[in-house]
């Protein structure tokens, strides 16, 4: 793999910007999204970080990603096994662990705390954002349906908190492109260069995962197989359009990902 001199991390992501391009009108249209509601969701996230300094934050993870694996962690069904069967890999390694909302609250459960935690605000809990703000970085995205979690979560964690959103990027909130938790996590990821991409616990299918269940109330969104499927396919689109990144699916079962080879956690050990 070869990088350019030096990683430009005040540019908008340019894999992003594709992706709303090409993607999101489409998957507004097919799950009825209200595209204004995305707007004023981004702008309130922008009214709470437009202070926040997040070029430090940026560099960091940079310097802890960028030619270095990484592991993405969905909150699928496949979660807790595939947990356990890195524990190895993660202990021995050192991997860049980013977990995925729900995700996070598992692997903390089993004694790690993800580098990095990409989350909607409405699976993992505050406490454990908080933690993962205070010896990581989060990122939080804001959609047309989570600005009242945007509203009252966000300002609870303490710091390295940076902002993402599905429609145009409006500084420092920006768009790294991806539609679900999982496959966002992979887009920021790839943003940073790494030198592989291994994700566990996508498994993309039509049952939940316990930890990616919303613990905010709301009922099961009848659409829920239709954005997973949307998720996919936006993942799949980030395989196609960043082939400097190497890409590896240990989640033990699932669908399958085009443009991913699955193999087993001892070869990835």
């Amino acid at each position: 793999m070869s990088y350019s001199k030096d990683l430009d991390l005040t540019s908008s992501p340019k894999v992003g910007e594709l992706w709303r391009a090409l993607l999101y009108s489409s998957i507004r249209d097919a799950l009825g999204l209200d595209e204004r509601m995305d707007i004023a969701c981004r702008d309130l996230m922008y009214s709470q970080l437009k202070n926040t300094k997040n070029q430090k934050a940026l560099t960091i993870i940079s310097a802890g990603l960028r030619g270095k694996p990484a592991i993405v962690f969905g909150a699928g069904p496949s979660l807790d096994e595939d947990i356990e069967g890195l524990e190895e890999y993660i202990s021995r390694k050192h991997p860049f662990v980013i977990a995925a909302d729900g995700a996070a609250e598992a692997l903390s459960e089993a004694g790690f705390i993800a580098n990095l935690t990409v989350s909607d605000l409405d699976s993992c809990s505050v406490e454990t954002l908080q933690q993962c703000s205070q010896k990581g970085f989060v990122f939080a995205h804001g959609h047309g349906d989570n600005s009242e979690l945007v509203r009252t979560i966000l300002p609870q964690l303490p710091s390295n908190k940076l902002g993402t959103t599905q429609v145009a990027t409006r500084e420092p909130v920006r768009n790294f492109g991806g539609f679900t938790d999982g496959d966002r996590a992979c887009f920021i990821a790839s943003f940073f260069e790494p030198s592989l991409i291994v994700i566990a616990g996508m498994d993309f299918g039509e049952k939940e995962g316990r930890y990616s269940l919303n613990r905010y109330g709301a009922a099961r969104n009848p659409k829920r197989p239709l954005k997973l499927e949307w998720g996919k396919r936006s993942l799949e689109f980030l395989i196609q359009n960043c082939p400097a990144v190497r890409f590896q699916n240990v989640t033990k079962n699932g669908v399958e990902i085009r443009g991913i080879p699955k193999i087993a956690y001892e070869e990835l050990i």
